[in-house]
């Protein structure tokens, strides 16, 4: 029985037998090469390779995307249920009803096992085969033709189905709020409190490279996702695991979350990882190679957690940089998700403000934000209660802009944030382009642009030029 069924065409038959290879030396089985025993059709074997195997990879290239039996075996595998792991080796269109799932990248792979890409993959899979989805009964008959030949709506009735939701975000479906039967988001049930863990190696040598980890769960799945993060890494790597505080948030099953890593000296790929909260476990990994110049010194790997727009969570991990990675000893961290937060703004930012904290409360509606126009307690001195809440709020978010810049209470509540709860508890939240408003002191050497940021300026262009066409 495979654990994996490669789908490409003749031509690129090089390509598939060097990723066979990286795969089989990873410990799978790999389903590839074509050649039929005596006495069996084609087509029997390979819908007998379809039915045993875990996953489908699916190369996709400038001759797969034209040929009608890679769609067809791509299509068979999912409506078995089979996890679908789209890799793109050229920079094509895929064809429609895989356009929604994102594809691993491996158009500049240069066919060697160290590619940042290939390790990306391999820890995905890793994930996926680990948590395979329940399978689909085989089809009554009329092998892999009959199943998917017809209209173009069998297709897209096929990507909108429900059958990817164990896998991971890299690799899922985006959502549909038009699919039949969908749930507003608005009525999503809320998970029980979120616990946060994190796994990288204790030391790495200049050069190398590794994976970093990052898990999202309930308490009730902590020790499964500790497994899981132990799996995804080597050996004898670091796995931080949280202990509850006295209240966690509770996010919205379907919330969208980001993991973006960070760090010095290394190259991060991919740099940002997406997934809706499944309300019980979600893993998320990043390939980090080592510059071949690092200095030796510990590497600070952050992790930034976002819900929806805002980010709520800022977990540095130390990895040392030695020439022998054995060398190094790196000191316990605990992480927790924070459970509170201060909203730090100028008036004159009310607005955007307001609609960024109702974008994060839906999705954490148990998160206890402290914003002064609404919490202030009448006929009291408000400034011994602004430094009375930002001192015990975990967060400090801080809405930064010109006005911000410019106003004395916003620059008083940042300054009084530095010494309780701390530098490190402060997340500077752009309310415009660092070029416009450049970064807080303190901040001037922390990226705050976001591909968001820039589209939104973009559109707003756009709409500008239109308004001065006659």
């Amino acid at each position: 029985m495979p654990d994996i069924f490669l789908s490409y065409t003749n031509e690129d038959r090089e390509a598939a037998r060097a990723l066979a290879a990286i795969l089989e030396s990873a410990g799978w089985t790999v389903w590839w090469d074509r050649k039929i025993p005596a006495g069996r059709t084609f087509r029997s074997v390979l819908e007998d390779a379809l039915s045993d195997a875990r996953c489908t990879i699916v190369l996709w290239s400038a001759h797969s995307v034209e040929s009608d039996w890679v769609k067809e075996e791509a299509e068979e595998g999912r409506r078995r249920n089979v996890s679908l792991v789209p890799v793109q080796i050229d920079r094509v269109e895929l064809p429609m009803g895989f356009r929604t799932i994102q594809a691993a990248d491996l158009t500049d792979w240069d066919r060697s096992s160290t590619a940042p890409s290939v390790q990306l993959l391999i820890a995905d899979l890793k994930s996926i085969l680990a948590n395979p989805p329940p399978r689909a009964a085989p089809a009554p008959s009329g092998g892999v033709t009959s199943v998917v030949r017809g209209t173009a709506a069998v297709v897209v009735g096929a990507v909108k189905s429900a059958i990817d939701l164990l896998r991971p975000s890299r690799y899922r479906p985006k959502p549909s709020s038009e699919s039949p039967g969908a749930e507003p988001r608005g009525s999503a049930p809320v998970s029980e409190p979120v616990l946060f863990g994190v796994a990288a190696p204790r030391a790495a040598a200049p050069g190398s490279s590794f994976t970093a980890r990052f898990a999202a769960y309930i308490a009730a799945a902590r020790t499964a996702a500790q497994e899981h993060l132990e799996k995804l890494g080597e050996k004898d790597d670091r796995v931080i695991m949280d202990i509850p505080p006295d209240r966690e948030p509770r996010w919205r099953i379907g919330a969208p979350v980001t993991i973006r890593l960070t760090g010095e000296h290394v190259t991060i790929m991919p740099g940002e990882r997406h997934f809706e909260w499944n309300g019980r476990e979600n893993l998320a990994s990043f390939a980090v190679q080592v510059n071949a110049d690092a200095p030796n010194v510990q590497l600070q790997l952050c992790f930034h957690v976002f819900l929806g727009p805002v980010q709520i969570a800022f977990i540095p991990l130390g990895v040392a940089i030695s020439a022998r990675a054995s060398d190094a000893q790196i000191p316990r961290l605990e992480v927790r998700a924070p459970s509170s937060v201060f909203a730090s703004y100028s008036s004159k930012d009310a607005e955007p403000v307001t609609r960024s904290l109702s974008t994060l409360t839906r999705w954490a509606p148990t998160l206890d934000i402290f914003q002064d126009c609404l919490d202030l307690k009448t006929n009291d001195a408000f400034k011994p209660q602004l430094a009375k809440e930002i001192a015990a709020r975990d967060v400090f978010l801080l809405f930064w802009s010109r006005n911000a810049s410019s106003s004395k209470w916003v620059l008083w509540e940042f300054e009084t944030a530095q010494v309780k709860p701390g530098l490190n508890a402060i997340l500077p939240m752009p309310l415009e382009d660092p070029a416009i408003a450049p970064p807080p002191p303190g901040f001037e050497d922390k990226h705050l642009r976001d591909r968001f940021m820039i589209a939104g300026y973009g559109l707003q262009k756009i709409a500008e030029t239109v308004q001065k066409q006659p």
